[in-house]
């Protein structure tokens, strides 16, 4: 059982220190592959808008001053989460 106890703090502290990672060293953390800036045109369509990437790059900044309406969180672990019980929930109705 302690050791169980140990591996759960263990992971904590892991995520933990990732976390001041990113926070301590932003421009480290917002790359190309986890950031992308977009917006939508009058069709509503949305469009890339990605500056180019630079260790002097004011994205971190950009997203500070930011308006709440002007930021959408999108995450792919999640998004595959929610296909995931999505498929399994269609598979439980079309078996019924």
């Amino acid at each position: 059982m302690k050791k169980k106890w140990l591996e759960i703090r263990v992971a904590i502290g892991l995520c933990a220190a990732l976390g001041w990672w990113g926070l301590l060293y932003p421009e480290l953390a917002l790359t190309p592959d986890t950031v992308r800036v977009s917006a939508e045109d009058s069709a509503g369509e949305p469009s890339d808008q990605s500056p180019q990437w630079s260790f002097d790059s004011s994205l971190y900044l950009d997203l500070l001053n930011a308006d709440r309406e002007n930021i959408t969180f999108r995450s792919r672990l999640l998004t595959e989460i929610k296909e995931l019980f999505q498929s399994f929930n269609n598979s439980f109705i079309n078996g019924i």
